[in-house]
């Protein structure tokens, strides 16, 4: 029996076709410029690097561009005092009709996702050694819901993820960002006019390296 195959693009097919970009503005334009719609992003960093902070301000920015965000949660609960206060902090009531978050699993988080009318278009899992179980199960997930833009975040071990999986995860993405000191360095394929780098609390960032806004003036 002969496989089915998709029709090979010529030159002009490929150059006709539509992309659709996140249309960020300000700190994350500069970081990140406006990335494509679709495709994996891995966040890693240690503790106390501003991680945690860092996806959830990029959660908010990408809800603050108009796409529906869910925040799978799986290192805390929802209600624990540090998630709630990360909540607060960051201002996810502004974007409240576009964002929820949950506790799933990858079968309830398949299913969710697979429910008739479901308009999540950005997911953040985190943390991905907590949702797979192996790398092929990544690559199955990936492909599934290719059309999605899939935020998974991992930890640090000096400059590199921690973990092979987390290693895999990195080298897979389309994004790789790492969090040290407050400070989100891109290195991935869409870096901004900035040289891909987001301050992601300035008073700790200039703390940790010894100058302050008033030095700087």
């Amino acid at each position: 029996m002969s496989l089915i195959l998709k029709k090979a693009l010529t030159a002009a097919n490929i150059q006709a076709q539509k992309i659709v970009r996140v249309a960020f503005t300000g700190a994350f334009f500069q970081a990140f410029r406006q990335p494509q719609n679709k495709g994996v992003w891995f966040i890693w960093g240690g503790s106390g690097s501003g991680k945690s902070y860092f996806l959830m301000q990029l959660a908010k920015a990408f809800a603050l561009c108009g796409l529906y965000v869910f925040y799978n949660l799986l290192e805390e609960e929802t209600d624990d005092s540090d998630f709630i206060e990360r909540n607060e902090t960051v201002g996810m009531g502004d974007v409240k009709e576009r964002y929820k978050a949950a506790s799933y699993s990858y079968e309830q988080m398949c299913s969710y996702l697979d429910r008739r009318g479901n308009n999540t278009e950005v997911l953040f899992i985190d943390s991905g050694i907590y949702f797979f179980k192996s790398f092929d199960q990544y690559l199955e997930f990936k492909r599934k819901y290719r059309r999605k833009i899939i935020v998974i975040s991992g930890h640090a071990q000096g400059g590199n993820p921690r973990a092979e999986i987390e290693k895999s995860f990195m080298f897979d993405a389309k994004q790789k960002i790492f969090c040290n000191g407050y400070l989100a360095s891109c290195k991935g394929r869409t870096i901004g006019p900035n040289g891909g780098l987001y301050i992601i609390w300035q008073e700790g960032y200039e703390k940790l390296r010894g100058t302050t806004s008033k030095d700087n003036d």
